[in-house]
This record gives C-alpha cells, structure tokens and sequence, in this order.
C-alpha cells in the first residue's frame, strides 16, 4: 500500500500552499505515481461558517475525510489529506487507518503561529476566509502535534518562512516499512469471559467518574481519569449518551480484544475524547 499524508494546522497557515509543492516534487520525482488531495471543499455544500460552528456537522464533515482517504488507499496511489486535522483524537484514527492498510503515514505540521495564520486570512478572496470569531475558536481548539506520539510521527514541521525537507519526506513516505497491524486495528477472536467482565467494569466506572466529576466543573474543562488521561466535555453529557459511546466501545471491543486489559481504560477515554468532539 502506498503511504498517507497527514497535514495539519492553524485555519490559514499554508497548508494548501505545502500540499501544492510536495505533489509538484513527488510527480516530478516519480512520474507515473498516482496522488489523490482530500480537502474540505470536496464535502457537497462545504461552509466552514456552518461546519465549524456545529459539533454535529464537523463530526460528519471528519468522518467524510476519513472515509474518502481510506477508500483512495491502495497499491499506486499517494493520499494527502489537506485539512486543519486538528484533534489529537482525529489524527489517532488516521494513524489507526494506516496501521489496518498495513502503509507508512506522516504528519506534516504547518506551524506558523497565530498572528501570521490571521494575516495570511485577511488575504484570502472573502468566500475562502475564516470569520474572526471563528479563526479564534478554532485556534482556541487546535491540540499541537507530538512528535514523541506514535500518531503523530513521523512529525516534520514547517514555519512560515522556511521550506519543507523534501527528501526527509520521501524517506519517511516511501522508504519506510509499514506499522504493523495490532490488537486495535485487527479482528481477532472473542476473548475469554474474564476480557469481557473487565471491559464491562472498566467502561462504567469512567463513565461513573465521568457523570460525577462533571457536576462539580464548566463546560470546556478538562475531567481527570486516574490513570486513564483526560477528557474535555464541551458540554455536561447525560448518562445516556455517555452509555451509549459505551455500548459501541463494547461492541468494537469484542471485535478487536485485548490480551492487556490494563490498556482498557485508557483506550476508552480516548475513544470517548473522539466521540465527544
């Protein structure tokens, strides 16, 4: 399979300008190699006003990236993904998307700071540009890529003035091997009863911990899971809504169990974190 190319970064911060450049290098480079851009103006009806003032909308636009890129996967063909990519959470099912298909994938981080991302959208045509109020919550939201996280690595920065290492990029792309696959992202038989007994005790007492910490917190938050991580609810969640992220955690699960189960706990977090966005 051939490799997936993360972008990310600030609303405005060149990130189409890169994906122009790396295509121009790599199809001069390897002439008859096959690349395929996902972006957002390829989302029927694209208004990033509407998208990326809704949770709901915005969680279907991802999932629309998400799915374009992981069907134009294959053999022969290089996939960009060309979006703001900006929660932790995402770009973790991306990498998890790369782990299944068996390909190497990168990050490329557009890191050109606030003050430059607004400049360079005040010089966006008005259809192309982000709304002030919108290009400060966006901002606000954007969770930096770490190149000490497996899905953010390979991690290659860029700054506003300075230019890509393209033959870095090629290596990492194209002269890499593949991660393997592993319990997360290949079925693997139904586990024993103990599994199941642990994975139904570990979902409800962070959702437990979840309903009760809550109550004493804003929105916007974050809420501490012992030894589990973090979790920022934008909103108070019910305990149904909770239990139902829970019940299709369970249900991937058994798909895809686990023999360390000391690993549930934060998986589900982090699958929460994601549902939640």
């Amino acid at each position: 399979m051939m490799p997936l190319l993360v972008m990310t970064g600030y609303p405005s911060s060149g990130k189409t300008t890169r994906v122009t450049a790396i295509v121009d290098f790599f199809l001069a480079k390897y002439p008859d190699l096959k690349i395929v851009v996902v972006n957002d103006e390829q989302f029927t009806g694209f208004d990033r006003e509407k998208i990326f003032s809704s949770s709901h909308n915005e969680k279907n636009h991802r999932a629309y990236l998400k799915s374009e890129a992981q069907k134009s996967l294959n053999k022969d063909t290089l996939v960009i993904i060309d979006a703001l990519n900006y929660i932790k959470g995402y770009r973790y099912e991306l990498f998890c998307v790369t782990k299944s298909a068996q390909t190497p994938h990168a990050v490329l981080w557009c890191d050109v700071g606030k003050v430059k991302a607004c400049e360079m959208n005040a010089t966006k045509p008005d259809h192309e540009q982000y709304s002030e109020k919108l290009m400060n919550e966006l901002i606000m939201r954007y969770e930096e890529p770490n190149g000490q996280a497996r899905w953010d690595s390979p991690l290659f920065m860029v700054q506003a003035d300075g230019g890509i290492n393209m033959e870095d990029l090629d290596a990492a792309l194209f002269k890499s091997k593949a991660p393997p696959p592993n319990l997360s992202t290949v079925a693997q038989p139904l586990q024993p009863t103990n599994f199941m007994y642990e994975l139904d005790r570990v979902t409800n007492e962070v959702v437990k911990h979840v309903i009760s910490i809550q109550r004493q917190m804003l929105p916007g938050e974050k809420i501490r899971v012992p030894d589990a991580g973090e979790i920022q609810l934008h909103k108070h969640c019910t305990m149904a809504e909770l239990n139902k992220i829970r019940r299709q955690f369970i249900t991937y699960m058994k798909m895809n169990p686990l023999t360390d189960c000391s690993k549930l706990s934060s998986m589900f977090v982090q699958y929460l974190q994601t549902a939640l966005q």
